[in-house]
């Protein structure tokens, strides 16, 4: 009897050994903070995939400010973070090794840009790993959760040896580190002054001002 050859073959492309992955469409991660925890795919039980007291360590390889739309809030400044998980973090909350995107506003840009001040002090804080925490808050629209920034050095051989693998990874396609889906709605504002943004705020909240009244109903 013949035997039935077993054909191999690649669809979406392979996940390199020993080196950072980076997909086509980068590995989109919510950082929740309605709910507390990283959400993959959705805001639902089903796409949970850390819960509140968990706190998942990163290596930030990519931080740019945006301006604009995401979700449900509306013309606010953003901050995006492409990052790698940690070796520590468990390939069933983020794949290993490969290029995640977040993007964080508010309170959650002061906690990270607070962290990066103190990580100064030790030298470049993207050589380090950064820990994101929540903590739960109680404000006029009920409970919801900051995110908080912790950060240190490398420490054991796997996370430096996870820094080489970043470093090669970044000289070779750190200018391959966009995300169009999530940021068509948004303008980049890297490199504005703050008196830029804050022009840029007052003609968004006045369009959006001239829309809601296009919109009531005629007394």
């Amino acid at each position: 009897m013949a035997t039935k050859k077993s054909h191999q073959f690649s669809v979406f492309g392979t996940r390199p050994d020993n080196a950072i992955c980076l997909l086509d469409i980068p590995y989109s991660v919510r950082i929740n903070c309605k709910d507390g925890g990283l959400f993959i795919g959705g805001s639902e039980a089903q796409h949970r995939k850390t819960n509140p007291d968990q706190k998942i360590d990163i290596g930030i390889i990519k931080v740019s400010k945006f301006f604009g739309s995401l979700g449900k809030t509306e013309n606010v400044p953003w901050i995006q973070l492409f990052y790698i998980p940690a070796p520590n973090v468990s390939p069933e909350i983020l794949p290993k090794n490969t290029v995640c995107v977040s993007y964080i506003k508010k309170q959650s840009i002061s906690n990270l840009f607070n962290k990066v001040q103190e990580a100064m002090n030790h030298g470049e804080p993207g050589m380090g790993i950064f820990t994101i925490g929540f903590n739960r808050e109680v404000g006029e629209k009920g409970t919801y959760y900051s995110i908080s920034f912790d950060w240190r050095e490398r420490q054991s051989e796997e996370e430096k040896q996870q820094l080489e693998l970043i470093g090669d990874f970044v000289i070779a396609y750190g200018n391959q580190l966009i995300d169009l889906e999530a940021t068509r709605d948004f303008i980049c504002v890297d490199g504005w002054t703050a008196q830029q943004l804050q022009a840029l705020t007052a003609q968004r909240q006045e369009l959006e001002g001239t829309r809601n009244q296009r919109t009531l109903p005629a007394a």
